[in-house]
């Protein structure tokens, strides 16, 4: 007999990222409800005590981690975690996912018959560039949650002919408000992992760019990863080793802090979905320039930001300036963007969609039995 309940079927949980705290957000938002909740994962490298997952099983959430790790290129972690979770699976009446399997994982599925919805982690066109899904495969999804109009453009130009839905991942509630940082230097910040598809190094030369317009500013990176020694080293040769700052990986209690130390954040991403970090970064009254990727066209505009080229350090620091000039003029208060946000992005409304697209918006009272 099926369980009334949904299934996030992750693959890969990493500490941080966008999918992840995507994931997160939507199981706790289904969990407040007394829905039955389950994550479906395998843990990253290095992932042996990962607070993300703890958060959720504390919170009455039922995580089923598997520990395989290794050839992740082959889809061996995914396929593992499909046979081992199959039970889980089965018996689940919704499977959700934030991103897709591997195609030899992603089959062995198929058979079970679910209702299975895909949420978009990035723009189709920018994810499946090299290599797109299979038809079998993508149509298998009897829905597919976008986060802006062109993401759907994109799945039919692919061949999904399944329902889609247009609606951002769940959005963080403001909560509180803060003034902007004390001083005359002008703090711009970047929040998120530090891997080749942020761009880093381009951020960097445009920030070099802005101090060359005579704006004194510093940029303080909040992140970790691969990339970040690179672009320490592109930063030091440049002469920018003063007035770049990183402070590595941030924990979930320190991130508001980290976001009010800045008037403005910016991201230089190559591609993007719905860019979490920026959401949460409105939600505190900072504003956001980004590139034309994912889902920033559609909401970075008026109080809430706006869009620089992708291959022009010039265009990006001319924005960043536009975007900062009128905050240090005290034009424009950290309550005015906040206020610009809830109205693009009401957090309740967004939740409610989302438990009526997954079918589940009457299962109310339904309380989170494990067998």
């Amino acid at each position: 007999m099926l369980s009334r309940g949904v299934t996030f079927v992750h693959g890969g949980f990493a500490r941080v990222g966008g999918v992840e705290t995507l994931a997160a957000n939507l199981l706790l938002a289904l969990r407040a409800r007394n829905l039955q909740t389950e994550l479906v994962c395998w843990s990253g490298s290095g992932e042996n005590e990962n607070p993300a997952l703890m958060g959720l099983a504390r919170s009455g959430v039922r995580v089923s981690r598997f520990g395989l790790r290794l050839g992740c290129r082959w889809g061996w972690p995914d396929t593992a975690m499909v046979l081992q979770g199959w039970r889980r699976l089965a018996d689940s009446e919704v499977l959700v996912f934030g991103k897709m399997l591997h195609r030899r994982a992603h089959r062995l599925m198929l058979p079970l018959r679910r209702r299975m919805i895909l949420i978009t982690p990035y723009r189709p066109s920018e994810m499946w560039a090299e290599r797109q899904p299979e038809n079998e495969i993508l149509n298998s999804f009897e829905s597919i949650i976008v986060q802006a109009n062109a993401f759907e453009d994109d799945l039919r130009r692919f061949g999904y002919i399944g329902k889609t839905f247009t609606l951002p991942h769940p959005p963080p509630s403001v909560q509180g408000t803060s003034s902007w940082p004390t001083g005359s230097r002008l703090q711009v910040g970047f929040l998120g992992r530090l891997v080749p598809d942020k761009n880093l190094k381009y951020l960097i030369v445009s920030f070099s760019r802005l101090r060359a317009m005579g704006i004194d500013a510093e940029l303080q990176v909040y992140g970790d990863g691969p990339e970040r020694e690179a672009i320490q080293l592109l930063s030091n040769e440049i002469g920018l080793a003063p007035f770049v700052h990183f402070h590595g990986n941030q924990d979930r209690s320190a991130i508001s802090a980290s976001i009010d130390s800045c008037h403005v954040f910016a991201f230089s991403s190559r591609t993007e979905g719905q860019c979490l970090s920026a959401l949460e970064i409105l939600a505190r009254g900072r504003r956001v320039v980004g590139t034309p990727v994912g889902a920033f066209p559609e909401f970075l505009d008026g109080l809430l930001g706006s869009i620089a080229p992708l291959a022009d350090p010039g265009a990006f620091a001319a924005a960043l300036k536009a975007v900062a000039f009128p905050i240090l003029e005290g034009k424009i208060m950290p309550a005015e963007v906040q206020q610009a946000y809830e109205v693009r992005f009401p957090r309740q409304r967004v939740i409610e969609d989302y438990l009526r697209i997954l079918g589940c918006s009457d299962w109310n009272g339904q309380r989170n039995q494990h067998r």
